[in-house]
């Protein structure tokens, strides 16, 4: 019995869906499949049954995921404490961020972490905010900065950014690169591309719930994988699009694309610092990553909020 096979089992359990199971724990179906049939025939018994609606426990998968729970958390609890102990190595921080937050805080977290002398190493990743809070979940990483959407049970979840959403178009010589307020309506029927790396539709979505209560129609012309693919159509005249300036700012610097305020309404995001409840991560390094985003808004356009410690 391999300790992969009862994280997928119990990851199936939680989801009750091969399906679903397979795409958090970034595996093929059928790969997923051998390891539960192979855990069965070891075991010889039947663990899951399946049904329209998806799988569920036999009596002795439910026996199982009671000690799988309890073996996987002495196993994480082990592991911890002999990491602990190396306390002349730098203790490695797993963080994962979403891609839009990666852009504007990886380089300056990582700078601020060496130059802080704090014994601390980071190990960074970045994925959308759909696997994050399963990762965390799982004890994958440590902590996930994620946008909006979903999350677990056992996840605490705290904002600690609220910022504005701008229009971004194309750069126009001898203009700033911070133009004038543009109104919501005012969007109606302009080329627009959203960058949207699962296609979850929540940025799609809010555009269109706000189009809806302005009684416009708007013309999003393409959803998109990738958000360097949209702000490259930007800057080549193709559209606009909508985004945090943070994203943008480096394109704004360089005169390659421009930003305007969108009013009646305002569009914002948040972001949220996302961490296990059974596995709280330290106040040094949670203040941290609140000093390099405070760091990161500042001399925006307009501050962004940043929320408070809990």
């Amino acid at each position: 019995m391999e300790l992969r096979q009862l994280r997928s089992f119990r990851k199936i359990a939680e989801l009750g869906s091969f399906s679903r199971a397979a795409n958090v724990l970034c595996l093929t179906q059928p790969a997923l499949g051998l390891q539960i049939k192979n855990l069965e025939e070891e075991l010889g018994v039947a663990l899951l049954t399946r049904h329209s609606r998806g799988v569920a426990l036999t009596p002795q998968g439910s026996l199982l995921l009671k000690h799988a729970e309890s073996i996987l958390t002495g196993v994480d609890t082990a592991v911890r404490a002999v990491r602990e102990t190396q306390a002349e190595s730098p203790k490695a921080v797993r963080i994962g961020m979403a891609p839009s937050l990666a852009a504007m805080l990886s380089v300056s977290l990582s700078q601020r972490v060496a130059e802080s002398q704090s014994g601390l190493r980071l190990d960074l990743t970045e994925a959308p905010s759909k696997y994050l809070s399963d990762w965390v979940a799982d004890g994958e990483i440590d902590l996930a900065i994620a946008c909006e959407g979903p999350v677990g049970p056992k996840i605490d979840r705290e904002v600690v950014l609220e910022e504005a959403l701008y229009l971004v178009q194309p750069a126009v010589p001898n203009e700033p690169a911070i133009g004038r307020p543009i109104d919501f309506a005012d969007l109606a029927d302009m080329p627009l591309f959203v960058a949207d790396p699962l296609l979850t539709r929540r940025l799609v979505d809010k555009l269109q719930s706000e189009a809806a209560v302005a009684g416009i129609r708007l013309h999003i012309r393409g959803v998109l994988p990738s958000m360097n693919i949209v702000k490259n159509l930007v800057e080549d005249g193709e559209g606009a699009t909508v985004l945090p300036y943070a994203v943008v700012k480096r394109e704004c610097d360089q005169n390659r694309l421009r930003i305007r305020k969108i009013v009646g309404p305002t569009l914002t995001r948040n972001a949220y610092m996302l961490s296990h409840r059974e596995r709280p991560q330290s106040t040094r390094i949670r203040e941290l990553i609140r000093d390099v985003i405070s760091d990161q808004i500042r001399g925006t356009p307009e501050h962004g909020t940043i929320g408070k410690a809990a």
